[in-house]
């Protein structure tokens, strides 16, 4: 952080207090969660999360959105589900039902 001299930069000493500080939010704030699915093919599914997504919720997307998702891009067996390593995505139960899935994943 760059500090500014008072004396010399004729800004005075109040100005950078914290109680004249005002906080915005740009562009109305607040936030939306969606799980997606894409392929080279295109885009499908796009699903809205309400509330805290946990491993539980997590799998239940999957079940109700992977499957008709490859159906709809046609992608038969030639598809690999890839996530990121988020502790949801990594769980024991959601590896395990992805494993007994025959799911692929890089």
């Amino acid at each position: 952080m760059n500090c500014v001299c008072p004396v010399t930069s004729g800004i005075k000493p109040t100005q950078h207090f914290i109680k004249n500080i005002i906080a915005t939010v740009k562009h109305g704030g607040g936030s939306v969660m969606v799980w997606g699915c894409f392929a080279a093919s295109g885009p499908v599914r796009l699903t809205i999360i309400d509330g805290i997504m946990n491993s539980a919720l997590y799998q239940k997307i999957l079940k109700e959105n992977v499957r008709p998702s490859v159906c709809d891009l046609k992608l038969k067996r030639t598809w690999i589900m890839q996530q990121d390593n988020d502790p949801k995505h990594i769980s024991k139960p959601l590896s395990e039902w992805l494993k007994n899935k025959k799911t692929k994943q890089n």
